[in-house]
């Protein structure tokens, strides 16, 4: 829900698939600001706490991958099947 000149506005669309649609829009590779940029089209304003969480529920899920090219960078992956990443002992 947003909210814009004292009137609230609901979504139909989850930001989660939202973000889905995004990494398939760009090729399956997204910086975390284009992310946010593109969120920003479509809701106004997202916080970076909500943000964070969905992209943590998506990389559990095994959707996506996200990795830190320096502290204030991250870069996000759409995974597919031929795409998997190994945790902790499954090497």
């Amino acid at each position: 829900m947003n909210r814009r000149s004292g009137i609230y506005v609901w979504f139909a669309k989850p930001i989660r698939l939202a973000i889905l649609e995004v990494l398939e829009k760009k090729g399956g590779r997204v910086s975390e600001k284009e992310l946010k940029m593109e969120l920003k089209k479509i809701y106004g304003e997202a916080s970076s706490t909500v943000i964070n969480r969905i992209l943590m529920q998506l990389e559990i899920d095994g959707l996506i991958h996200v990795d830190s090219i320096n502290p204030r960078e991250r870069i996000i992956v759409r995974m597919s099947k031929e795409k998997k990443y190994l945790s902790v002992g499954e090497d």
